[in-house]
Parts: C-alpha cells; structure tokens; sequence
C-alpha cells in the first residue's frame, strides 16, 4: 500500500497499545515504526529488475520483522524510560507496527515476500487498489483525532478506525471472491486451459479487471459489481512466450516469471525487447515494463535491465470510472502493442 495508508495504520496500533503512557508520542513512534520496512527502496541493487522484485523481500518478511522487533523495543524502552512501560508491552507493540505492514501490502497484487527467506513465491492476494481511500480515510481521521484529543478520549475513535478499515479489507474479498465465480462461470462456457487468473480491483474495489494466463496468450477483461451475472467479455492477446521462447531461460525474465506467478508478457519495441509485468496496469498502459535485451549491430545482445518510461493514455482512464456503471463502456486499446502475429518476435530476434 501507499506510504500514508502504512502511517496511519502504525499510528493507530501504537496509540491503541502505547497512547496510555506515551501520548501523542505513540503516533509519532508508530508512525515512524510502520514506515521502516519500505526503507529497502534505498538499498541499490544491480538492475532495474533486482530491483523491483527484490523490493517487499527481506525488509518485509515476517521471519526477520519479528526478529527486528526486539532489539527495536529495547532501544525504545531505554529511549523513553519515563514512559514506565514494560517491555512486553513495547515489544507487542512494535511487533504489531511492523508485521501489519507487509500483511497489509499482501492485500495488493504487487507480490509481498511474506515468508522470506523461503522460496515460496511472493504473496499477492490482490483485493485492494496500491492507494484506496476507502481504506486509508478511516484511520486517517482516527489518527487526526487522536493527536487533537487526550488518550481516553480518542481511543475509542482510534479503534472504530481500525475496526472499519479492517472491515473494508474483508469485503474486498468477498467482492473479489464474487469475481471469481463470474470468471469461473465465463472460463468453464470457452476452451481457455488457464494457467493463472489474475482478479485485481481498482480503487474501492468496484470494478475489477480479470488477467486469464494461458500458454501462449492472456485475456483481459473487466468485470463491475454492478453487471450482474453477466459473463465477463475476454479480449486476447499474444504474450509473446513461445515467440521468444529463447529468452525464456535468461534470468531477468525467470525471476519476473516466478515473481509474477507467469503474468507477463515479452514483445519487441524500436529493437528493444520489452517485458511487461501484466498485473498492474491495463492492456497497453502498463506500470512496470522493462527492457530486458537489445538490437545491437544486428544481432540482439542481452543487457543491464532497465526500467521503461511510464505512459498512460489519459483518456483511456477516464473510461474506468464509466465501466463501473456501463458494462458497453470499451475498454480495448486500439493498437495493442502485444498482439502479435505468431512467429514476429522470432523473426525480430534471428
């Protein structure tokens, strides 16, 4: 989640456990707790690849976060002695801060190495939006409150903001649980042998947009709470796999393949071999594309991965809020950069 949304549920935990004896202090140190594990993003790394995937890793596993919440509830408790708090009491805590921050980034679709250093791929449950106000908005209001007004009086809002944003999270999977069985309903009447279906929602978790991972394709489509029982029209597009097959082994497009449960595509732009991470995004404005090889003096060479500019069609979004009230609204981009002919990365990359 969003840097503000992991703030105010710190801050809201560690005035719930700690505004007692701490005050206004408890949503400063929470506040500042809930924020340490995206400082991996400072830590450089080779590529742009490395990067990405190796981002929500270490810094977010639940292993090393609760070995890290001792040594960090003693030097707190020797930090603030006059507190009179007993270590248990930081510890739970500071415990609490830390480890609800990569379970909460497990609720989106970014993938959250919960269970590092296992290799275990990367926890996606993919029911709520990267920035969803919905969410955030509850316990920012709890937090605004607290800081205004003395503990006792301020708990009890704290807590009802905890209470509805953790409710929220709840109904987003169910809404992408009902998601589900559509997909599941439109999948069983085609002769798509799916590999891995990828149900990610927009902000407030309304409208949905459905990934169907084949061997050689995906399917993208969009589904709204209001539809109905609507089956959810699918286009396809080639992903570009069995076209180029021969980078399928090259590490940046393994650990991309592993980190994204296979939801990516690889096509060629302007003698760049572009890998495309499926799952944030919509066909073709995705978020995260990297270059990942290149035509040099005709013949393709790998290369240090880099990350590609972002280029979004504005008007293109602004159809998403149409598409929740009109399932007619048309979605499909008219020159897909991934749609291509079988055999044309091939013939790209002799």
């Amino acid at each position: 989640m969003d840097s503000i949304s992991q703030i105010v549920l710190g801050a809201s935990i560690a005035h719930v456990v700690l505004g007692e004896k701490l005050g206004r202090r408890a949503l400063l140190v929470g506040a500042v707790v809930g924020t340490l594990p995206d400082l991996d993003v400072l830590v450089p790394y080779a590529d742009a690849i490395e990067s990405f995937t190796y981002h929500r890793s270490w810094s977010h596993s639940l292993f090393m976060l609760t070995l890290f919440s001792f040594p960090l509830a003693v030097l707190c408790k020797r930090l603030m002695p006059k507190a009179e708090l007993p270590f248990c009491r930081w510890w739970l805590a500071l415990w609490l801060v830390l480890v609800t921050h990569p379970l909460l980034d497990g609720f989106t679709v970014y993938g959250t190495q919960i269970w590092w250093p296992l290799s275990t791929p990367p926890t996606a449950w993919g029911s709520v939006f990267i920035i969803d106000p919905a969410y955030t908005l509850p316990l920012l209001v709890g937090v605004v409150m607290a800081w205004r007004r003395q503990w006792l009086r301020a708990r009890p809002m704290v807590i009802a903001g905890l209470l509805i944003s953790s409710t929220y999270l709840g109904w987003t999977l169910v809404a992408q649980h009902i998601t589900r069985q559509k997909v599941s309903a439109t999948l069983a009447h085609s002769a798509v042998e799916a590999n891995h279906v990828l149900i990610a929602p927009f902000p407030f978790s309304v409208l949905w947009r459905v990934v169907v991972v084949a061997d050689d394709r995906y399917f993208e489509g969009y589904s709204s709470l209001l539809d109905g029982d609507s089956e959810i029209s699918m286009q396809s597009y080639s992903n570009g796999k069995q076209a180029c097959s021969e980078w399928l082994d090259h590490w940046p497009v393994q650990r991309m393949d592993w980190f994204t449960h296979g939801a990516f595509a690889l096509s060629v732009k302007d003698d760049v071999l572009v890998l495309s991470d499926l799952r944030m995004g919509v066909e073709d404005d995705y978020v995260f594309e990297f270059a990942v090889a290149e035509r040099q003096a005709g013949a393709w060479q790998p290369i240090v991965t880099r990350q590609m500019p972002v280029e979004i069609d504005a008007d293109r979004m602004k159809l998403l809020l149409a598409r929740i009230v009109d399932p007619n609204v048309d979605l499909t981009p008219l020159t897909p950069s991934h749609a291509m002919a079988e055999g044309e990365c091939v013939q790209q990359l002799d």
